[in-house]
């Protein structure tokens, strides 16, 4: 009695058995090797209560017309926001006076107004009031 073979080990066979050698030590090295783990960035140094006065008080120095700004305790910077009428190079003033990296610009479409004429509705938190009339 002899027994047939139904799959052959021919040239095409070994090219497979080499194949899954080789990619199983490729897989080896890369499951062996060290991984580069990056190191996370240190986050940015927040400005002392200090600086912030300090910039506050630069960008009121400027005078520029159209700008608003704020203390954000949480990011440790001065948020101007500025309105349409701010030139690109005012915006470069108040970064040069305060420093770029102190200071976050934000942009707002339309035209501040400083003053509300008596009876004018003042909107905050979905409630509206009045700052009086004479």
């Amino acid at each position: 009695m002899t027994i047939k073979r139904f799959s052959p080990l021919g040239a095409v066979s070994g090219r497979v058995r080499l194949l899954a050698v080789a990619s199983g030590l490729v897989t080896a090295v890369a499951l062996a090797a060290p991984t580069a783990i990056a190191a996370p960035e240190p986050a940015p140094a927040k400005a002392t209560a200090a600086q912030l006065a300090d910039a506050s008080t630069a960008i009121r120095g400027a005078d520029i017309a159209g700008t608003a700004w704020y203390t954000d305790k949480a990011s440790g910077k001065v948020v101007v926001t500025v309105d349409s009428t701010v030139s690109a190079t005012e915006i470069a003033e108040i970064k040069n006076s305060v420093g770029d990296t102190a200071v976050t610009i934000k942009h707002t479409p339309g035209k501040f107004n400083k003053l509300i004429a008596g009876g004018e509705a003042i909107t905050t938190g979905g409630s509206r009031c009045s700052p009086g009339f004479k």
